[in-house]
């Protein structure tokens, strides 16, 4: 199934997805509101960068949904093991393994982490 075309189809996509349940399951609610919009939000981004081909990506890469849910499940018990939001953890997690870990070019992966921060 192909991504929506555009941010703000593949926002509703995303947010069409989420249930209440799912976005009060962490003790932070809050915080993990905001950073599910984040994560949502960099996703639509790297997705909608395809359409510009080479200017977009130096090569394909086949970003799915599952990379999104992967970060919001490692996203709940980060927050609830941290006092303060670690960001530079999420960055880390997000940019680097999670997206960046099927990336191969070097200026694609500096490209996914300067977009997440």
């Amino acid at each position: 199934m192909e991504p929506p075309k555009g941010l703000k189809k593949n926002l509703e996509k995303t947010y069409n997805s989420l249930t209440d349940d799912r976005l009060n399951e962490c003790k932070r609610s809050a915080e993990f509101k905001k950073l599910t919009f984040c994560y949502s939000f960099f996703h639509a981004v790297i997705l909608d960068r395809r359409k510009f081909g080479p200017i977009g990506w130096n090569k394909h890469y086949p970003f799915t949904t599952e990379d999104l849910n992967t970060s919001l499940k490692q996203l709940i018990p980060v927050l609830e093991s941290y006092d303060n939001i670690p960001f530079d953890v999420l960055n880390f997690l997000g940019g680097v393994i999670n997206y960046g870990g099927r990336v191969t070019d070097d200026k694609d992966k500096r490209l996914i982490e300067t977009i997440l921060i």
